[in-house]
């Protein structure tokens, strides 16, 4: 046999060996690009679901920041209100203090004697007195009421914040 005959089948059996090991390199690189693929599409699924938790979270703030700042208007809506209430019944008690006076004043002008002076001034001092424990009282009591009234949004967005935040962030 020639040389040339003998080295046929070897060069058939080399350029096999070279076909299945070419074949096996390419299904080995389809094999890893099909999982780098799948790897890279996990990566961008969970990224997006990362994004997506992550835009819900800001929105959250944000209505909740919306709520925070509705809430602080509106109470101070309440107080600036309830001032302006306690300003003019304030100012309506000096109105009719000054009035008082004015007619104490013309009382005492009438007077004949020291001794009914110094009973119309007790009387004038102990009224006096009376009415201004009474309006005393009631400008407290109000300015409780008022002050209530203004923090109740502050405390209900307290409260929301306490209930809100206050849970175990979930996994």
């Amino acid at each position: 046999m020639s040389t040339k005959a003998k080295a046929a089948p070897a060069m058939e059996a080399g350029v096999e060996a070279m076909d299945s090991l070419v074949k096996q390199g390419t299904d080995a690189a389809q094999k890893g690009f099909e999982q780098a693929q799948a790897a890279m599409k996990q990566q961008m699924e969970e990224a997006q679901k990362h994004a997506a938790a992550a835009q819900k979270t800001l929105e959250e703030a944000i209505a909740f920041g919306r709520g925070n700042l509705e809430a602080f208007v509106k109470s101070s809506t309440i107080l600036t209100e309830g001032m302006q209430d306690l300003a003019r019944a304030t100012l309506a008690f000096g109105q009719a203090a000054f009035a008082e006076g004015i007619e104490n004043a013309k009382a005492f002008a009438s007077v004949k004697s020291v001794r009914e002076a110094l009973d119309l001034q007790a009387s004038f001092a102990k009224a006096s007195t009376e009415k201004m424990v009474a309006e005393t009282t009631k400008l407290s009591e109000t300015s409780a009421k008022l002050a209530e009234k203004a923090m109740a949004p502050v405390i209900e967005r307290v409260n929301l914040a306490v209930k809100t935040f206050g849970k175990p962030i979930a996994a």
